[in-house]
Order: C-alpha cells, then sequence, then structure tokens
C-alpha cells in the first residue's frame, strides 16, 4: 500500500481509536464511524489543521480505506472500510499495542 506519511498517520489513529472502541464493547458498525472530518479534527487531530485532516480524508478515500459521504465539500460522514480494518489487523497482528507503538514513533 503507497500513501503519504500523513495518511499513514491518520489511518492508524482511525484504527487506534477503532481499537479502543471495540475493547469497550461497542459493536463493529458503531466502532468504525467517526462522524465528519470536523470532528475528527476536533477529537483526534487537533494539532493538524482542518483542511489538512479533511485532504488526508479524500486521500484515504482514493485508496479505499475510508468510506466517506461528502456534503458542502467536506467529509461529512466518515467509516473505516472494511478493507482498511483487514489491512490494519493484518499489519499489526498485536493489535493496540502495536498500533501505539508504531504511532509513538512517528510522532
Amino acid at each position: 500500500m503507497d500513501l503519504t506519511k500523513d495518511s499513514e498517520k491518520l489511518l492508524c489513529v482511525l484504527y487506534k481509536n477503532y481499537l479502543e472502541k471495540r475493547k469497550s464493547g461497542a459493536a463493529k458498525s458503531e466502532a468504525k464511524s467517526f462522524g465528519s472530518s470536523h470532528n475528527i479534527h476536533e477529537s483526534l487531530c487537533p494539532n493538524w489543521l482542518f483542511e489538512d485532516v479533511d485532504d488526508t480524508c479524500r486521500e484515504l478515500s482514493r485508496a479505499g480505506m475510508l468510506n466517506c459521504l461528502w456534503a458542502d465539500s467536506i467529509a461529512y460522514h466518515v467509516n473505516l472500510s472494511d478493507f482498511a480494518i483487514s489491512y490494519m489487523d493484518n499489519r499489526f497482528k498485536n493489535g493496540l499495542k502495536d498500533v501505539i507503538n508504531f504511532l509513538a514513533n512517528l510522532l
């Protein structure tokens, strides 16, 4: 998979959040749903510019990693795709622990 560093970082942040929600007992459909790119910016990536979060959602959507509904030229509803979850499950065999370590090395 050929992703930009920002796309890879955001995908890992979303996947980590997905795993945390699942660990807390959330259903898959709820865990892989993130609301809008505004929600992602505010809750998961407050240090990024909103425009960068939204643009990175577009990149991940084109790569098949996110399913997005668009409204007013922004990602209005963002879901991790089944492809992304499978890809990340295979990439991080030890789950949440591996993702946290990877993100710690990126930041």
